[in-house]
């Protein structure tokens, strides 16, 4: 049986643009009551139309996870504007492609507060609340980076790879309980993650069929609150793609490193 978007109350980081935004539709669409949040308040409010034209109703506040000390005091106000929250979706993300010959203190301190530490202080912010309810889901956003190849992703692969296993310590915490900690990992999405940014290294050339569309990406996440397994991707190939990873990694990053030209 498919899960039923209908009367859930869904927070969504990162919703300003890319999965985070069709998301908010797609949930909109199947009659869920998204909370929105993200840096780009004009974005926010671009979105939540878009999921008011398609039938749902939220909510947006803006909200930089950077800024870690403020992320307890957010959860405090979403819960009370939202109502009690059902599903967490933690996919707020900054890439950070810079060659760790060049990385800073400064820049590695950063990607860690944006990918990981925000995330992780907003779960464990709200985690109280689903608890003394029994009931709620939990889904992190990963990055393929964890699975393939860090290549000029370093830093921004080590914070997601903190986050991946993040979550399978809330998994394993929380079994025997109504709320339920979920990895779901997309590919490259074509998004503005994947365009040049200032202070970041150019991006890794790719074909443009190789990317996902993000609604394509939103309607796989959603499939993943069907079932109760730890780990979901975006994409049959991208599943198997990381199981030849963990079943011969030098194998693997030699042939990387052949593709590369290294």
């Amino acid at each position: 049986m498919s899960w039923d978007p209908s009367g859930q109350r869904v927070l969504i980081t990162g919703a300003s643009s890319g999965i985070g935004a069709a998301l908010a539709v797609e949930l909109g669409r199947g009659g869920a009551f998204v909370g929105l949040a993200a840096r780009r308040s004009d974005r926010l409010e671009q979105v939540l139309g878009e999921v008011r034209e398609v039938g749902g109703d939220g909510c947006w506040w803006r909200l930089d996870l950077a800024e870690v000390d403020g992320v307890a005091r957010f959860a405090e106000r979403a819960w009370a504007e939202m109502g009690p929250i059902d599903v967490l979706v933690n996919n707020a993300g900054a890439p950070r492609r810079r060659s760790m010959k060049r990385l800073t203190p400064e820049e590695l301190d950063e990607t860690m507060a944006v990918n990981f530490t925000g995330s992780a202080r907003l779960t464990l912010a709200l985690l109280p609340s689903m608890l003394e309810r029994d009931s709620g889901d939990i889904v992190n956003v990963s990055s393929m980076g964890t699975q393939s190849m860090a290549f000029r992703t370093g830093a921004y692969g080590a914070a997601k790879a903190a986050l991946n296993l993040f979550t399978e310590g809330l998994y394993f915490d929380l079994a025997g309980t109504g709320v339920r900690a979920h990895l779901f990992t997309p590919g490259a999405t074509a998004t503005e993650f994947s365009t040049p940014k200032p202070g970041n290294d150019d991006p890794f050339r790719q074909p443009p069929n190789a990317f996902m569309d993000p609604v394509e990406v939103a309607q796989a996440l959603m499939a993943k609150l069907e079932n109760d397994d730890f780990e979901g991707f975006a994409a049959p190939a991208l599943k198997e793609a990381a199981q030849a990873k963990r079943a011969d990694a030098n194998g693997f990053l030699m042939e990387a490193l052949k593709m590369l030209g290294r």
